[in-house]
């Protein structure tokens, strides 16, 4: 508010009771958000219009009412006051979105319970995923209807019949009220309302057939066979349904859809009972009852609306009154149409693109997610094992997944908040779990000879792979219920959780798009930033066991040449090496982990030795904190990078802030428990520019910058632990309180390393190296001979050509008798290039460098493989 002094009151409290008259609003809830208006306007600046304040105010203390009334039913209350929340938006000019953004901010300042901003979340997104609806609805209704030629727009002839305006309307109307009563809406998602949506037009389909043929367009592909002929049936008409064309259309699955027309028939059933309809099924629109359902309809839906403080999602038809016909005026509320929630995910820099597939045409919220359910669907005729997962387990391990199976089931119908669509979803995800394991398996038994029964020796593998295949059903259909929530519905951590991801990204051959593998990425990075680092998370186990501080990047990444630990070759690990414990005879993979381990070695590892084992065992334990710090190391630098730029610091400064970083993370490790990564680089940035004295830069600068970070939430920097009080509650801060009291005091002593002000020049501090833009991984191309593919960096070079007993071949550079003689070491007749495909990269180096030697070795490989 820009004016606070009380010579600036009185205008304002003019312009708010103004408002108040308009709306008619009680004196009770006027005095009440006035009140609370004033007392937020003192302690905060409230930029913009008063009339956006005036609005959430009054929302916020309409909302803060709840009166039940006679009946007793599930809409039998009033919260509120009944106002309008369409109407308070119009009066203060406001639009949809412009009134959840201020209203988010409204509940912060204003200290409001979370269940107030769970309702605001769950009104923006019934609005966003019924104007996607609606998008879609206005293209099908214009396919399978068509105005008569006497009938045109704004003509003030009424028909005696249903007009064509007035179906589009009650075909939506009944829609709305439909979602309504529907028991699933508490858990309303896009695909369902769309099936939804597709039933009503069906009845109303169907109605018209009988009642008003000319509104029929008979180049609809579902109008009944013979349509408009003399010899035509109309005993069809009966039962006659458009369901699966209206999915062929509209690429939805028709199994849903039909499922969806059961419970759509009892809601029909009760509306015919309690007389919000009139007549029968088959004479919705006739003559007789068309003016009257409508009516009904409509008062039906405005008293529900007004009782639960909803949108009145009957705005959108204004939304085509304004389309088709652009001299029409807004009658004072700016309509815009919500972009799909799952469209605003976050495209954060750690996102691997380049392992999505290319993304066609234009993006289509409704359409992308009934198409992830029919391409799940494909796979729901898997209802049991594939032979090929009974015989490399077992009768036991099948017995044991038939058993997890149906305990995990048990908890998912007891939380998922609709009993009828527990049992569908878990359903196909128990599908996409048997299509899932054999594609796994499959990949297990062609890398390397193993026993795949030790996969299930504990039930962290199955379960993690039962649970991820639930959180893609729900994804896929759009489901309210976001990560992690299935965390907590199977009692899952997030350190177990993440290290499935990238398994089935790699194993889901073209079951999933490009979205879901996505969001999938999405739940990689949520795990690695903030859930895998809380208190009760077994990493912490893992990190109680090294016997020296965490690991550097310099010692997780791929290819890391002087490490005497497990040489981490590829970031694509197996299910095995992700997740076996077992440690009781050295496995061809435990030989390959070790980094240079001779022939000579193995033959004494194969010796009866406690110390050997131990040092064995040693070893597989910290594999795991390895591939997450892998990980985590990654996407560190992005975000850090990302932001040092925009801050405008040069290489040499984010490098030493990445020193800082890393040091915090191996060193000072107890930063991060129930912390966010963001959290910690932002303080080490700003340690930095403290220590390094650079000039010009403040913590709002990074503030400023890093809002901008797509992976940026406003909790993140207001809501950080502190400490554990001595009653038992989390004390937490802002992110300065955190900075000031914790990180610097335990920070400061190594970061006075980068200041100007100490004797040691700054040349000879030792930097740590940070991660590359292409990670680089060495791929082994036989097994019987030390031949690896390996991008490296110029400066790694020497090492490698050092060597006399070492061949190296340059892509593009070396001549191509260097790759024969390579060649002809390995072959020995056939060559043996089998286990790694070459990158598209190499391939495309191959192909313009001349090198033929090469190409002839791919073609011989595409020929054995053909």
């Amino acid at each position: 508010m820009t004016q606070s002094r009380e010579d600036g009151i009185e205008p304002i409290r003019s312009k708010y009771e103004d408002l108040c008259r308009e709306l008619n609003m009680d004196r009770e809830t006027e005095e009440l958000s006035w009140k609370k208006f004033i007392e937020i306007s003192q302690k905060y600046s409230l930029e913009g219009d008063n009339l956006h304040w005036f609005c959430c105010a009054l929302y916020a203390a309409c909302r803060g009412s709840y009166t039940p009334t006679v009946g007793g039913g599930s809409n039998d209350v009033v919260l509120g006051n009944c106002i309008s929340v369409i109407k308070l938006l119009r009066s203060c000019s406001m639009s949809i979105l412009e009134f959840t953004s201020k209203m988010r901010k409204w509940h912060d300042m204003a200290k409001l319970p979370e269940s107030f901003l769970n309702q605001i979340n769950k009104m923006e997104r019934s609005y966003s995923i019924t104007s996607n609806v609606f998008m879609r609805y206005s293209d099908i209704f214009e396919q399978l209807f068509m105005p008569p030629p006497n009938e045109k727009k704004n003509c003030k002839f009424r028909s005696a019949k249903c007009p064509y305006g007035k179906l589009f309307e009650i075909c939506w109307c009944l829609y709305l009220c439909a979602k309504n009563e529907n028991p699933v809406s508490q858990v309303t998602d896009i695909v369902m309302s769309f099936h939804l949506l597709i039933c009503c037009i069906d009845l109303i389909y169907k109605n018209v057939l009988a009642e008003n043929p000319d509104l029929i367009n008979t180049k609809f592909v579902g109008t009944p066979s013979k349509w408009g002929k003399p010899d035509f049936d109309g005993r069809v008409l009966k039962d006659y349904c458009i369901i699966e064309p209206l999915c062929n259309m509209s690429n939805a699955s028709p199994h849903d859809a039909k499922n969806m027309k059961d419970t759509f028939k009892r809601i029909i059933k009760k509306f015919l009972e309690t007389n919000t309809l009139y007549g029968s099924e088959e004479t919705l629109v006739s003559n007789k009852n068309f003016e009257r359902n409508l009516r009904s309809l409509k008062g039906a839906y405005e008293q529900y609306v007004l009782n639960m403080a909803e949108l009145d999602e009957r705005i959108l038809l204004d939304y085509r009154k304004i389309s088709n016909n652009s001299s029409h005026e807004s009658s004072g509320l700016k309509i815009d149409l919500h972009p799909d929630i799952k469209s605003l995910m976050p495209n954060t820099p750690y996102t691997r693109k380049e392992s999505l597939p290319s993304k066609e045409g234009v993006f289509d919220p409704v359409a992308n997610a009934t198409n992830n359910v029919k391409k799940l669907r494909e796979i729901s005729t898997i209802t049991e094992p594939s032979e090929f997962i009974r015989q490399a387990t077992g009768d036991d391990v099948i017995k044991r997944i038939d058993e997890k199976l149906i305990f995990m089931s048990k908890l998912f119908y007891n939380k998922f908040p609709n009993k009828e669509e527990s049992v569908n979803k878990f359903q196909l995800a128990k599908s996409l779990y048997y299509y899932l394991l054999d594609k796994i398996l499959h990949f297990e038994v062609r890398i390397k000879p193993i026993d795949l029964k030790s996969l299930f020796q504990k039930d962290s593998f199955n379960t993690t792979l039962i649970a991820c295949s639930v959180e893609i059903v729900l994804d896929a259909y759009d489901s309210p219920l976001k990560f992690p929530w299935i965390l907590d519905c199977f009692s899952i951590n997030a350190f177990e959780f993440y290290k499935l991801i990238e398994i089935i990204v790699r194993s889901h051959d073209g079951v999933l798009n490009r979205e879901l593998i996505k969001h999938l990425n999405l739940i990689e990075e949520t795990c690695l930033e903030s859930l895998a680092w809380q208190k009760c998370s077994p990493l912490w186990e893992l990190i109680k066991k090294e016997p020296t501080p965490l690991p550097t990047w310099s010692e997780v990444k791929v290819g890391n040449i002087d490490s005497s630990e497990p040489q981490l070759q590829s970031p694509m690990n197996s299910a095995y090496d992700t997740f076996s414990t077992s440690t009781t005879t050295i496995s061809e993979s435990v030989r390959r982990d070790l980094f240079n381990t001779s022939k000579e070695t193995l033959h004494i590892l194969d010796k009866p030795n406690n110390d050997n084992q131990k040092q064995i065992n040693a070893n597989k334990r910290s594999i795991p904190l390895k591939l997450f710090l892998r990980k985590f190391y990654k996407l560190s630098w992005l975000r850090i990078k990302e932001l040092c730029k925009e801050l405008e610091l040069g290489d040499e400064m984010i490098s030493k802030i990445w020193t800082l970083f890393e040091y915090s993370i191996t060193q000072k490790t107890e930063l991060m428990q129930d912390r966010h990564l963001d959290q910690i680089f932002m303080c080490a940035i700003y340690l930095y520019i403290k220590v390094g004295e650079v000039n010009g830069k403040l913590f709002r600068d990074i503030m400023k910058f890093y809002r901008k970070q797509p992976q940026a939430t406003s909790s993140i920097y207001r809501e950080v632990f502190i400490k554990v009080l001595e009653s038992g509650e989390r004390k937490l801060g802002d992110i300065i309180q955190f900075y000031n009291e914790i990180y610097m005091q335990k920070m400061t002593p190594y970061a006075w390393n980068f200041s100007r002000k100490q004797d040691k020049p700054e040349r000879d501090l030792l930097l740590s190296p940070h991660p590359t833009e292409k990670q680089t991984i060495p791929r082994q191309i036989s097994n019987n001979h030390s031949l690896f593919v390996h991008s490296i960096e110029k400066n790694e070079l020497d090492k490698y050509t050092a060597s006399p007993n070492q061949l190296t071949f340059q892509f593009s550079r070396s001549p191509g008798k260097e790759l024969e003689k390579m060649s002809a070491i390995t072959s020995k007749g056939k060559r043996a290039f089998t286990l790694i495909e070459l990158s598209d990269l190499d391939r495309k180096r191959a192909r313009g460098s001349g090198n033929h030697a090469l190409l002839k070795i791919m073609k011989d490989r595409q020929e054995e493989r053909n």
